[in-house]
């Protein structure tokens, strides 16, 4: 349903936008996109027995070439503020999660997900409507690394337990490679009103904890993981576009006369 409404929504700008050109069809357009993206993911599998539901926001910078290929390159933060595993503090404390601070108070720790993740992609844009060939269905693939971990917060209180890098042993600091695909849509405004992108992203995290021993389990976490993340992703975009394929340099770039 959400994607039928942006072909609808891209097909009505389109006419709207090239009302005196109709009998024209739009170049393909050498295009630099930069913008500000937002996702919402639901964890899969093994790491939705750490984490709940998740946020990512982040920048992007992509390249589409004359025949509607591109790269690009995307840098996101990963927030979540629910936090599954539980237990951590069993052993130091009454009820797991508040501490006794120096004063000899208990001090209630909030647990948070916090994280990053980069990767490089590649794809093609599928046209949708013969009115705007720089836009409509995009698909990519690609690589990059993923890391996530536990945050404690916790009001000013001095907390010997978690001070001086002891909260190392409970923060379950994980990273490794990643590969991402999505699917969705991409708008270019020929006249630079409305530029944005929609669609299901998916990444699979070949990951491992990176702390070398857990407090709790008085043991390292040797395991493999393979952390999953499925949900949506949308965000705005600055292009800037460059003449239309097959151009010379210095012949006429211009969509309209």
């Amino acid at each position: 349903m959400l994607f039928r409404f942006f072909i609808l929504i891209n097909c009505f700008i389109s006419i709207v936008l090239s009302a005196q050109t109709m009998a024209e069809q739009k170049d393909y357009r050498n295009t630099m996109l930069m913008g500000i993206t937002y996702g919402r993911q639901q964890s899969i599998g093994v790491l939705n027995e750490r984490f709940g539901g998740s946020n990512t926001v982040g920048l992007n910078t992509s390249y589409k070439f004359g025949k509607n290929w591109q790269a690009s390159f995307q840098l996101n933060t990963l927030f979540g503020s629910v936090v599954k595993e539980n237990g951590m503090f069993d052993s130091i404390s009454k009820n797991g999660t508040d501490l006794l601070d120096v004063n000899g108070n208990f001090a209630e720790i909030r647990l948070y997900q916090r994280g990053y993740m980069w990767h490089f992609d590649f794809g093609k844009v599928i046209p949708l409507s013969p009115l705007n060939k720089n836009s409509g269905l995009l698909m990519t693939a690609g690589l990059g690394y993923m890391e996530h971990k536990i945050k404690f917060f916790y009001q000013r209180d001095v907390l010997p337990q978690l001070e001086n890098g002891y909260f190392k042993g409970y923060d379950r600091l994980t990273n490794g490679f990643m590969w991402r695909g999505f699917v969705g849509y991409q708008r270019i405004d020929d006249e630079q009103m409305l530029n944005f992108i929609a669609g299901l992203e998916w990444m699979h995290g070949l990951t491992q904890s990176r702390r070398s021993f857990d407090f709790d389990t008085r043991k390292a976490d040797l395991r493999q993981r393979n952390d999953l993340l499925i949900g949506l992703k949308i965000g705005v975009m600055i292009a800037i576009q460059g003449r239309k394929a097959g151009a010379k340099k210095g012949q006429e770039e211009r969509y309209f006369d």
